[in-house]
């Protein structure tokens, strides 16, 4: 049962724990007048590509107005509840000269940011163009060490790979033909196949954030320079519990949080973003445990910590394993409080998507964006699975488009909550309006 605690309570431990703590990473956030006039730089620039794209200034002023308004009914990460301080209580962190507030927003300045807000202002312009999609995750390998009791590519773990080097390079070739700003490279584990992966990330990096989903198995410090040198942006680390122990159980491998430990070491000292990526069982959806890895992000210098609920797949197959309402109200308790509460400014911002898609409906399925899987298919998203839309075997521009006729049923299917009242904001708008 979750805790009584209440959550206000928990997060004035936080900042007892965050006055306390000395062996923090030094932090990496901007505020006060250089957060204002981070935003104000931000805004100026999302203006200048307006006025480019349209040519005319009060065209380019109504794009705006428009976007503005977009966002401000659409979210497609993490809902907010209410009005928000957002001079105060948006986290901004600044890394290899780039600032980043949201984990699917490419970081500013960048052409990948410049190329997600082109096509955000493509659609309010209603051109009639193809949509684009923000993020590809694309699984590149089915090797991995681990024996996760999440994970959803058990059915074909450690098997012969599909997909060739250059099919990889192909496909990847494909999808940023739709203008894709962010790939996630997933797996299996995707540094098991370390050389194809330094490769895929020189060739996508130059107009694209590169980001790796990873256990933290394999990575040395050198090969955290060389993914850095290749254009990597971020690692985000998949960690499934505060406590070591309970964390190697979940991940099958003993050693599995000692690995996670110093692949965020090395990352950090290669100049890399570092995330955590949690899947909040139903034991685990505890106010408690949730401040406990909260702590435990922090200390391993994480800007940001991404919620994926557990769903019956992979290896949950054919189990109910499905959060409840209480305990989904826990999570988003947590996620608005580490986001907002004035104690937890040190503390990494969190990503709840599943909220977003109960309140909102998914922007997977070749929306905003698209999950392929290691036989090189298009997928809605890497929970809602529909073979037959193999990436190699015709143009993607039709792939996506009949991707986009089905949708995606796993968003559509979850639960819209009757006491949740949500004010939808976008990565950008949330933080910048």
């Amino acid at each position: 049962m979750p805790s009584q605690r209440s959550a206000p309570g928990i997060f004035i431990a936080i900042g007892a724990v965050a006055a306390a703590s000395d062996d923090a990473p030094a932090s990496l956030q901007v505020r006060g007048l250089h957060k204002a006039g981070v935003i104000v730089r931000v805004w100026a620039r999302v203006a200048w590509l307006a006025l480019r794209a349209s040519r005319n200034p009060l065209r380019a002023a109504r794009n705006l107005f428009r976007l503005r308004a977009v966002f401000q009914t659409r979210q497609w990460t993490t809902p907010i509840r209410g009005r928000t301080q957002p001079w105060t209580s948006r986290k901004f962190v600044f890394i290899s000269g780039r600032y980043f507030w949201d984990l699917y927003l490419p970081g500013w300045p960048s052409a990948a940011f410049d190329r997600c807000m082109e096509r955000e202002l493509e659609r309010v312009e209603s051109l009639g163009r193809q949509l684009a999609l923000n993020t590809v995750i694309f699984a590149v390998t089915r090797r991995c060490a681990l024996k996760c009791e999440h994970c959803v590519e058990w059915d074909v773990l450690n098997r012969s790979e599909a997909l060739s080097a250059d099919d990889l390079h192909e496909i990847a070739r494909r999808v940023r033909q739709r203008g894709t700003a962010q790939f996630f490279f997933s797996g299996g584990e995707p540094l098991q196949r370390f050389p194809d992966l330094l490769s895929l990330a020189a060739s996508v990096s130059g107009e694209s954030d590169v980001w790796i989903l990873s256990s933290g198995l394999g990575l040395t410090a050198g090969k955290a320079r060389r993914l850095r040198d290749a254009g990597v942006t971020g690692l985000a680390l998949s960690l499934d519990h505060w406590d070591a122990p309970a964390h190697d159980r979940f991940r099958g491998l003993p050693g599995s949080f000692a690995a996670v430990e110093r692949a965020a070491r090395h990352a950090l000292d290669a100049g890399l973003l570092i995330a955590c990526s949690l899947c909040p069982t139903r034991s685990f959806a505890t106010p408690e445990n949730l401040r406990r890895y909260a702590e435990t992000a922090r200390s391993l210098g994480a800007s940001f910590i991404q919620l994926l609920e557990p769903k019956a797949l992979g290896h949950y197959a054919g189990q109910d394993v499905a959060l409840d309402s209480a305990q989904q109200r826990v999570l988003e308790e947590f996620c608005e409080r580490l986001n907002s509460h004035a104690a937890a400014q040190d503390y990494p911002t969190v990503e709840y998507i599943d909220w977003a898609a109960r309140a909102q409906g998914c922007v997977g399925a070749g929306d905003r964006y698209v999950y392929i899987d290691t036989d090189g298919e298009l997928n809605a998203c890497p929970f809602c699975r529909a073979p037959g839309l193999r990436v190699l075997d015709r143009d993607i521009n039709e792939s996506l488009s009949l991707l986009l006729a089905k949708g995606c049923p796993a968003g559509r299917g979850c639960a819209r909550r009757a006491d949740a009242i949500i004010v939808q904001v976008s990565p950008l708008m949330r933080t910048l309006s």
